[in-house]
């Protein structure tokens, strides 16, 4: 395994491993020895179900790299994870209800049981950095990609705390995102994402 640690503009991010060989860390019903067993195995906590018939292992998901397999298992190949499902890899909690990536491909088919949602915004090269073997965006990026979600979804996923604790845990400040946001300004809903940037400033 080579356990070079990547690079990510603008902040350091140490224990980000990248692996030449990454499994599928998502476990199947039809794999294990009953049917039975996902279901036992979730009651005592050893795994977190993604649906009826997947999950995957709860130490995986205590890493920030367990995280980022995890992610990569489940998103379409090739794609870039961002928005809530980066927001899971970088501070963990309850697996999204979506899988978000950015892609100028459409997808309808449900995912283990979760709906992909896809993004177009732009996103440069500066914005991306990888986790083993996903790539996704930035800790700015997400936030700036969370606070820019519509009202109904930000009360639902409690929005306004999730971006806090990536600024929190990755050390960097509104402005940043405002920058961000005033090169892209016509992103849909970019005046109340930069209204909230404007409004915590003084708080970091």
């Amino acid at each position: 395994m080579d356990t070079t640690t990547a690079s990510m503009p603008g902040a350091a991010l140490p224990g980000i491993a990248k692996a030449i060989h990454a499994p599928s860390t998502v476990l199947r019903a039809h794999d294990l020895p009953g049917p039975m067993i996902l279901q036992r195995l979730a009651l005592v906590g050893a795994v977190h179900k993604l649906d009826s018939a997947s999950a995957y292992l709860a130490e995986h998901a205590d890493t920030l790299y367990g995280r980022g397999a995890i992610v990569k298992s489940v998103a379409p190949g090739g794609t870039v994870s961002c928005a809530v499902s980066a927001a899971w890899v970088w501070l963990g909690g309850s697996f999204p209800k979506t899988i978000d990536i950015v892609s100028s491909s459409h997808f309808r088919s449900l995912i283990y049981g979760r709906r992909i949602r896809v993004f177009n915004r732009n996103t440069p090269p500066e914005h991306l950095t990888t986790v083993g073997q996903l790539r996704l965006t930035t800790p700015q990026r997400t936030a700036c990609d969370i606070a820019l979600l519509s009202d109904e979804e930000s009360i639902d996923i409690r929005a306004n705390e999730m971006v806090c604790s990536l600024m929190e845990s990755y050390a960097f400040r509104p402005t940043d995102c405002l920058h961000i946001l005033a090169a892209n300004r016509f992103w849909q809903n970019a005046p109340r994402a930069r209204q909230f940037f404007s409004v915590i400033e003084h708080c970091f």
